[in-house]
């Protein structure tokens, strides 16, 4: 038989025949660059076809059918194809990316960064960065935010959109270093604050700050010392050395502070003995705000009275190197608690405000309100310098109709008690970015007594919240019986060391944040007091292996032959 090829067949005839093709002519291509892509498998499920370089390919299809386009780092595809559909383009979505994470600071890669594919909050995919700095993400999908994470550096996320190429730069966040004393001895327990990141240091005096912002001070504080401040630098390593300092101070209200004459008096004091630290009213137990404050809420309930110019006295006592401490009374309040009655405790029986014998009416400690405002001024006080802010009346009340105070809330040992650290622990976080300290007066008793008194008093959960605890052991005040005395007022040296002893041996490491009010006055059954019982307190704290001490006269009347010539 002969056999004639088709072409030649054509060309003698003159005819011209069309032939049908029956096959699906495909064309894939990168959803993102429009680039031509082969070596896709393209199948039916009864034949399969790979595209060449074109990114073309041909499939015998019966239609219709459906079509599988798939080629590995990419999303694959399946598409159903309508009858006498003959050609069709298919756009696939790379979902590999790959990239080079780099050190900011040097340029030089970072190996051992995690990288993940994030959906929300949920890791859908993640890799590691090699000694080169290189990561490839596998099956990341469509929508996904990457997440580059690394404990020394601050974390980067990127949301993705038509890459398959990510490469970032990170900057190193986290700050090393040590704090030691003068000696090179280390301080352990010191505070490391820049901006809203803190640390504190181990038993070696060394500390890690993760979180650090890109520039700022570093503020550095610790119980017994000053606060220093220092820039951060590019080393991100800090190596403080802290000056030590012994506290002795005395007591002034509002009224001597804005007398020019009776301050110089005061201050006078200091220059002749070893008084070094003054307590200074800027809001006390009648809720008066001695200043102009800028806090919307003490001018809006009328609580500033302004005979004060707190910046020019911080420049004064600093002149003079007198550490400066700014007294707030917190919680007996009366201006705020008839300003906001729903803030203030309230009288079961009546409706109405609670009151103490005296008719003072309190705001009430568990209310976040109250605490916001105070914390508010303590910020406004250490921004005019001061070098510590003190809180008295940092309770529940102790005298009144007691069985009549009305909280809102369940009133427990354990409620009361949370209520104070809570309170104290938000004060110190808003204290931490400045170089001002913050202590907490708490009666005397509270040295002896392992509950709370009912006033939410309580040494061990006061200690973790604050940088000094000012126990106010005035021999007047403790009971007859008390440490074995019948009249305690008579025994002042005994008192107060035993008292401290006692408050030492109970916070053991942090007993260096004791600092004690002693008498200065004379009060109650017993003894006048003059410069020999006062000294003996202050023996007693020097005794107790305390070397800072407070003096509180209401008066501001102080003896001085009780004080050591400087």
């Amino acid at each position: 038989m002969l056999i004639v090829p088709l072409v030649a067949l054509l060309a003698t005839t003159g005819y011209v025949v069309f032939l049908r093709d029956d096959r699906l002519r495909v064309t894939v291509i990168d959803a993102y660059s429009e680039l031509p892509l082969g070596s896709v498998r393209v199948s039916d499920g009864r034949e399969t076809a790979v595209t060449d370089d074109r990114g073309q390919t041909r499939l015998e299809l019966v239609t219709p059918a459906r079509v599988t386009f798939a080629k590995e780092d990419y999303d694959p595809v399946t598409l159903e194809v309508a009858e006498g559909l003959r050609s069709i383009t298919v756009r696939l979505r790379p979902n590999v990316v790959r990239g080079v994470v780099t050190n900011r600071a040097n340029g030089q890669p970072l190996a051992g960064v995690a990288v993940k594919a994030l959906l929300g909050d949920r890791v859908v995919a993640e890799a590691r960065t090699g000694p080169d700095g290189q990561y490839t993400l596998r099956e990341v999908p469509e929508g996904a935010t990457l997440a580059f994470e690394h404990d020394e550096f601050s974390d980067v996320q990127v949301k993705l959109s038509r890459q398959t190429s990510v490469s970032v730069a990170l900057r190193r966040d986290v700050v090393t270093g040590r704090v030691t004393d003068l000696h090179g001895d280390p301080i352990p327990d010191a505070t490391i604050v820049i901006g809203n990141a803190i640390s504190s240091t181990d038993e070696t005096g060394a500390f890690r700050l993760a979180g650090a912002p890109e520039e700022g001070d570093v503020v550095v504080k610790a119980s017994g010392y000053r606060a220093i401040v220092l820039p951060l630098t590019a080393e991100m390593r800090v190596e403080a050395q802290l000056e030590p300092i012994s506290v002795r101070a005395i007591y002034i209200n509002a009224a001597v502070a804005a007398n020019p004459e009776a301050l110089a008096e005061r201050l006078a004091l200091a220059e002749r003995t070893e008084i070094n630290a003054v307590v200074v009213d800027l809001k006390d137990s009648t809720g008066r705000v001695y200043y102009d404050s800028q806090v919307p809420l003490a001018r809006a309930i009328g609580a500033t009275l302004p005979v004060l110019q707190p910046a020019a006295l911080i420049e004064e006592l600093h002149r003079r190197n007198i550490y400066a401490i700014a007294r707030i009374v917190v919680f007996e309040d009366p201006i705020l608690a008839e300003a906001k009655p729903e803030w203030a405790i309230k009288n079961a029986e009546t409706g109405g405000l609670w009151r103490t014998w005296n008719g003072l009416a309190w705001v009430n400690a568990h209310r976040s309100e109250v605490w916001d405002y105070n914390i508010a001024l303590a910020l406004e006080a250490a921004r005019f310098g001061f070098d510590e802010i003190q809180f008295d009346y940092v309770r529940f009340p102790s005298d009144g109709p007691l069985d009549q105070a009305e909280y809102g809330v369940e009133h427990t040992r354990v409620t009361r008690t949370h209520a104070i650290g809570e309170f104290l622990a938000r004060a110190r976080q808003a204290l931490a970015p400045t170089r001002a300290y913050l202590a907490a007066d708490i009666f005397g008793l509270q040295l002896w007594e392992l509950g709370d008194s009912g006033i939410g008093q309580n040494l061990e959960i006061i200690a973790q919240h604050v940088d000094y605890i000012c126990p106010m052991v005035y021999p007047s005040h403790f009971y007859p019986g008390s440490m074995g005395f019948d009249i305690p007022n008579d025994h002042p040296y005994e008192v107060v060391l035993w008292s401290l002893q006692n408050g030492m041996e109970r916070l053991s490491q942090q007993s260096r944040k004791l600092r004690p009010w002693l008498q200065d006055f004379s009060y109650g059954r017993g003894i006048e007091y003059g410069p020999n019982q006062v000294r003996a307190q202050i023996q007693a704290v020097l005794d107790a292996g305390l070397d800072s001490w407070m003096l509180w006269n209401a008066d501001n009347v102080y003896h001085e032959q009780a004080l050591q010539a400087d």
